[in-house]
């Protein structure tokens, strides 16, 4: 397996791509069970919002350390391609 750092850095775009939809999906799908919610009452809509409670944390920590990955694949190929320009000066 070759890998290239226009390889890598194409892998964190996707990554990131990747993320940004799939938050986007959660959050119209939050807003579309929150609207059905918000017509229940009683001991039914309380038990749904102490167990959704933390959706909102969940999925912002889902989609920043999907970013954390991609940033860190980016950073990564830029290191690597630096590390082998400094190397092939040596010789």
């Amino acid at each position: 397996m070759e890998i290239t750092y226009s390889g890598v850095i194409e892998a964190a775009g996707q990554v990131k791509s990747t993320a940004d939809t799939i938050h986007t999906q959660l959050q119209d799908l939050n807003a579309r069970v929150l609207e059905a919610v918000s017509h229940w009452d009683g001991e039914t809509r309380q038990a749904f919002h102490e167990r959704h409670r933390n959706w909102d944390n969940n999925v912002d920590h889902m989609h920043n350390t999907l970013l954390d990955i991609a940033k860190a694949m980016k950073q990564a190929a830029h290191d690597y391609k630096a590390n082998d320009k400094a190397q092939a000066g040596r010789f």
